[in-house]
Parts: structure tokens; sequence; C-alpha cells
């Protein structure tokens, strides 16, 4: 997992080439290179096993449950969907523990290359069976075909046979998504058969580094989701993307199954002033632009990430188009996105406040899109601002906010109390440290709610957890991510080395987090005191929800005295919330979305139908046409005919942001009485 999780920021740099990739002939089965250890890879090896072993928080030990764990990492990593493998292979893989134990214990590395090397003959005869289909299958879309969506909870495939009937299924899934898009049978052919082949082709690519991490990354994710191997190319890509005086759209890129897929949007990037794009889209296209004219579409499913990268970014003032593919499934829609590169300024991200008036009662709003070096200050001076409107409550949007400072969380929380204990840390020998505000002021000390959702992570749930452990604040949304652990980076170099490449890098967790109640913020995050409506169920997406996490536990709660007792006012705030949103059409809209996407994502088919699906897909876009014309007239502006006839800046309703501040303003008026 983590192997795919080392992430490429498109944040950095200037493009390298601006001209579509030249395609060769498509290789055969003979081209897949024979990968042997390194030596250098003798001295990694020892160095991961070292830190792995004696400083993790965890504390490791090899004994064979913990290999029986990393078996299950590494075919989680490489074939996490259960497409490439059967179930007797698996089998015959695990009857070989002497040999993984061998290697986690004393690096030798032989079997895991094996390992590595079946992996990629068995994706090369995937994909070469792909084009097989392309060439023979009719691609008649009349019956009642269906495909499995998420096969990674499926059981192993019995035999070859079996597997090849899905990746059939899978073939002519790609076809008709292409198909429900508009593209000719012509191009849809043409463009898959240049996807597959060059899938194909970077499997032969391959080197030893490839199959060194795979078996690390296996190591490091048996212990924890967030321990991770980072090879030297992708340690000097980490290192860079902590640079954010770059040029480019401001997205962090993984590759994912094939895709490049969107894990977070850089606040006050390209790709944030969009609006258009999300995490978890994507990127299956890429348009560049040669003295203004546009290149042809480059289809880059299947691609290299480090090829994608390229395309991708670029100078401040060059245009890119996108492809994006959102969603899965009959639920999956494709359209372009064009992004004018930009330089990316950390202070495009800064802390924001804006004053609303709401039924003639003025409220203010402080986005925290992270927790950057120098938050507290800037919110400091957002929330003076907003006093001298005089605001009678404030929310604090924590929404998508994946952490960052730890002392700034520590700071920004102090702003709404004089001074007392935030964050608790107990290290891997047990030791606890404090974390305290200390500097005997409080710059805001009206009615406070705080509005989270489920990537809402890390400082974050410090944030909003000390707040709600000293009734300073009620928090409404969505469950936090539940991320409660501590990482550090190491480098496995030595000033002795005398390699000729660097050796790369670790990351591992040292601590864990503690509210100050005692509870840890791992795995269970946050909990509101106010439900919203959410697309994730908390049983798959979260911490919770990452193989290996370290689990939930308590210690003894920080001294400390509660602010307030706003427990007193839920029942009240839950009711009023109730019938405020009982007759709201908006807010029951996005309650029905959620419950047909979690419907649609149990059922775990689509079909292969073109009518059911064209059906389908017409039926979402005019009930996403009609929602947002419905949006426009209650602002008192004109229709459209189709969504592409929106602005590039246009904003839809935040109706869970505003029924946040309803709460905030019925907390206010509470308080009062």
């Amino acid at each position: 997992m983590l192997l795919n999780k080392i992430a490429l920021a498109v944040i950095l740099g200037v493009s390298l080439s601006g001209a579509a990739f030249a395609q060769p002939k498509t290789p055969v089965e003979s081209d897949i290179p024979s990968l042997k250890p390194e030596s250098r890879q003798d001295t990694s090896c020892s160095r991961v096993r070292g830190y792995f072993l004696r400083s993790h928080y965890k504390g490791v030990h090899l004994d064979d449950s913990f290999v029986d764990q990393v078996y299950d990492m590494y075919f989680y990593n490489l074939d996490r969907y259960r497409t490439l493998f059967t179930e007797s292979e698996i089998r015959a893989f695990k009857s070989e523990k002497k040999k993984l134990f061998s290697a986690l214990d004393s690096c030798r590395l032989d079997y895991p290359y094996e390992m590595y090397q079946a992996y990629m003959k068995r994706r090369f005869e995937k994909y070469s069976y792909y084009l097989e289909v392309l060439k023979t299958d009719r691609f008649d879309f009349s019956g009642n075909d269906t495909v499995a969506v998420d096969t990674s909870k499926l059981p192993y495939r019995q035999n070859l046979d079996e597997l090849k009937k899905y990746w059939r299924q899978v073939v002519r899934s790609d076809y008709l998504n292409l198909k429900l898009s508009g593209f000719t049978d012509e191009r849809i052919r043409k463009n898959l058969a240049k996807r597959y082949a060059s899938i194909l082709r970077n499997i032969v690519k391959a080197k030893n580094e490839d199959a060194f991490s795979a078996f690390e990354n296996a190591f490091a994710n048996a212990i924890d989701p967030h321990t991770s191997y980072l090879s030297p190319d992708d340690s000097a890509n980490f290192d860079n993307s902590m640079n954010l005086e770059m040029e480019g759209i401001g997205a962090v890129l993984i590759s994912k199954d094939e895709y490049c897929e969107i894990v977070s949007i850089v606040p006050g990037s390209p790709s944030e002033k969009s609006g258009r794009l999300k995490p978890k889209d994507r990127i299956i296209g890429v348009q560049q632009y040669k003295n203004g004219r546009p290149e042809e579409m480059v289809d880059v499913v299947g691609m290299l990430l480090t090829d994608i990268v390229p395309m991708v970014k670029g100078p401040k003032g060059s245009k890119v188009t996108l492809q994006i593919m959102r969603g899965d499934g009959a639920s999956a829609s494709f359209f372009n996105v064009d992004i004018v590169r930009d330089r990316i300024h950390l202070e495009d991200s800064a802390a924001k406040g804006t004053v609303n008036t709401i039924d003639g009662r003025r409220v203010g709003v402080l986005t925290v899109k992270s927790f950057y070096m120098g938050l507290a200050k800037d919110m400091k001076k957002e929330i003076e601002k907003m006093k001298k409107e005089n605001i009678e409550a404030l929310v604090v949007d924590l929404r998508y906010n994946g952490g960052g400072s730890l002392p700034e969380a520590i700071d920004s929380s102090g702003l709404f109390f004089k001074s007392g204990p935030v964050v608790q840390v107990r290290d891997a020998v047990g030791y606890v440290s404090l974390n305290r505000d200390e500097d005997n002021v409080s710059y805001y000390d009206g009615p406070l709610v705080v509005l989270t959702n489920r990537l809402s992570a890390s400082s974050s749930e410090i944030f909003a957890g000390v707040l709600q452990d000293s009734g300073r604040a009620v928090i409404v949304g969505d469950t936090t991510f539940g991320k409660g652990t501590v990482q550090q980076s190491r480098p496995l170099d030595r000033i002795y080395d005398f390699y000729d490449k660097p050796l790369g890098s670790i990351h591992y967790t040292i601590a864990k987090f503690y509210r100050i109640s005692g509870q840890s913020t791992q795995l269970r995050g946050v909990e509101p005191d106010i439900q919203f409506p959410s697309f994730s169920d908390y049983a798959d997406f979260g911490e919770n929800n990452e193989p290996n996490a370290l689990p939930w536990d308590k210690i003894k709660p920080a001294s400390y005295t509660r602010l307030g007792d706003l427990s007193a006012y839920l029942p009240d705030l839950r009711k009023k919330h109730e019938a405020r949103v009982r007759n709201d059409p908006y807010y029951n809209k996005l309650t029905s979305d959620y419950e047909n996407f979690r419907k649609k994502r149990k059922e775990n088919v689509i079909s292969l139908n073109y009518d059911v699906r064209k059906a389908e897909q017409e039926k979402d876009k005019a009930e996403a046409l009609r929602d947002t014309n419905d949006y426009l007239k209650s602002l008192g502006k004109p229709p459209v005919k189709s969504l592409d006839d929106l602005p590039s800046d246009f904003k839809g309703r935040d109706t869970l942001l505003l029924e946040a501040q309803h709460i905030a303003l019925d907390l206010a008026q509470d308080m009062k009485s």
C-alpha cells in the first residue's frame, strides 16, 4: 500500500518536455529483465531491519505471525484486487516461509526477487491478454454481463481460466467507459491498445530497486501503515515535495492500480482555484500546448508516474488540459479541466476569515486548510478582523485539513483559551510528555463550532480534540480520520559509505498522540457532537481501514480544568438542527446521494449493457443540472443549459458549512439564555 503511497507533488519544477512520448514496438515476454540483488541493497536491508526492530514504537518481533503479515502486505501492495495470482499460487508462495524469514532476518534477498519476478511475468501475461481481447472481442454491450468493481475482498480465483474470464470483463469495461464518453470505436481501440502496450513497456523497464522496494515496503507496512521505505529516487522526490516555492498545478499524485490518482490539492494552488478537481480523481489524459496550440491528448493510464509528472507540471503561465475520470463503475464520469500553471506560495494556503450574515445575524468562518508554520499568527489576525465586525459566533472549518506542524496545532488551539494542556505524546519506552499553551491570553471567548470531515487528520484532530475535551467548542461534521501517530524520517546513508548512489531513506512511527482526556486519537479519531451526512462509511475509510494500523488505547488523563459544559446545550442544538434540515432540500439531497453512493458500492457490480449505463449516466447528469439550476435560482441568477456552461470559478452551495453556521448561531442564542 505505502509502496503506492510514495507521492510525487506536482507543484514542483519546470516541464521537461511538451511533446507526447514516442510509442515504440510492443515488447515480448523475453524482454522482461532478470532482476538480481545488488551489494548496496544488502547494506540498506541491514540498516532498515535495525531501525525497524530496535526503534519502532510498536516493538517488532520476527516470528511466524509477523512473516505471515509480511506475505499479506506483499500481495496487498502488488495485487490488492487479486487479479494476478490464483489461490494455489498464493499458497505456494506462503509455503516458502523459511525463505522469507531468512530475507527478513539475514537479508538473503534471492527469494523476494523470485517473488517479484513472478509478479512481473504474470502482469505481463495479463496485459498481453488484454491486447488479445481487444483484437478478438466483438464488444457487444446489449447483454446482461456485469463486472465486479472492488475485488480486493473477494476470494482469489481458483485457476488461470477464471482470471482470464475476469480480465476479459475488465477490457470490456474499459471499452464501455470510453464509448460512454463519446469516443468512436476506432479511437477506443487505438487508445486502449496504446494504453495496454504502454503498461507492457513499463513492466520491462523494471529495475532491481523495484524488487527491493516491494520487499522492504511489505516489511514496513506489516508493522504499520505509516512506516515505509523510500528508494533513492523516491527520497529525492519526497524532499523536493516539501518545497512549496515551485511552479506547477498544485496537486499531489500517486500511481495506483495503473492510474495516476490525485491524493490531495495544495491550498491556494491552480488546482484548487479551478474548483473542479478533487482527491481520488484519476488523470487519464494530458494535453500539452505548444505556441498556444493544443497538441494531441495523451492517454496516460498505465504510464509510470515519473513519465506523467513532467507532462503535468510546468512553468508559470503555461496551460495544460487534464482528462479526468471521477468515480468507479456506473457512477464514473469523464471531463476535461483546463489549468494555467502558477507559482505555489505558502501564503496562498493561509487561514482566511469571512463574516456572513444569516437571518440578520453575523457569524464568522475561519477556514484552516493546513497547520503550516505561522498559522497561529495568521489565525490571530483573522480573528481580530472578524471580532471588529461584531460576530456572534465563530466556525473553524477543518474539512480536508490533513494536519501539519504540531507546535502550530498547540499554538492555534491556545488562541481559544488562556492556558492549559493541549496534547500528550507517548514514546516507544512509555514516557509521556505534555504539551501546553502557556501565553495566558485568549483571543476569542465567544461561541465556537469546529467543522470536520473524514479527511481532517493528525493536527486537525489534536485541535478538535482539545477544544471538545475542554468544553470550549461544539464539534460538527464527520468523525475525523484517526491518525494519532508520529513519524520520523532517517536517511540510510553513512558518511563512510562509498556507493555510487544514495541508499534511500525510511519513515517510521516513533510516538502516539493522546488527548488531554487520555484517549488516543489513533484509529477512532474525534467523533462529532452533531453528525452530518458523509460519503464515507466509518467501516471502510480512514485509519481504521488501513492494514496493521496501531490500536486505539488510552492513558492517564492530563490535569486540566474544563472551560465550560457545552453538553448542556447539545440536546437543544440537535433538536434545532434536525428540525431545520428536515425540510432543507439541499441537505436531504446530500443525504440521499450519500446513501445511494454507499448502496452502489455495496452492490459491487456494474452493468456492461450500454443502454443501462447510458440511462444511468443521463439520469445523473439531469439531476446534477437540475440541482445546479435550483441553486442558481436561489441566488437570483439565470439557469444554464449545461454544466459545461458554468463559469470556471463557480462554487456550488456549501450546505454543510451553512448548517454549521446555523448551529453556531443557535449556540450563541442558547448561551445568552
